[in-house]
């Protein structure tokens, strides 16, 4: 399996477990990504005709 992580999509009771979390899963292969990459690497180009809204959206 490819395991990609949305960081910003997570939650943890503390800053600490977060980070301790996302160094073993870092560790263990996992690809730790935001929203605006994922959003950004689905379209592929500038281009794309939905790039606009998703610019609106990431600023």
């Amino acid at each position: 399996f490819e395991v990609w992580v949305v960081t910003d999509a997570c939650g943890s009771r503390t800053e600490r477990n977060r980070d301790a979390a996302f160094d073993r899963l870092a560790g263990a292969g996992a690809e730790l990504v935001t929203t605006e990459m994922v959003g950004f690497e689905w379209l592929r180009t500038a281009e794309h005709p939905a790039f606009p809204e998703l610019l609106a959206l990431v600023r």
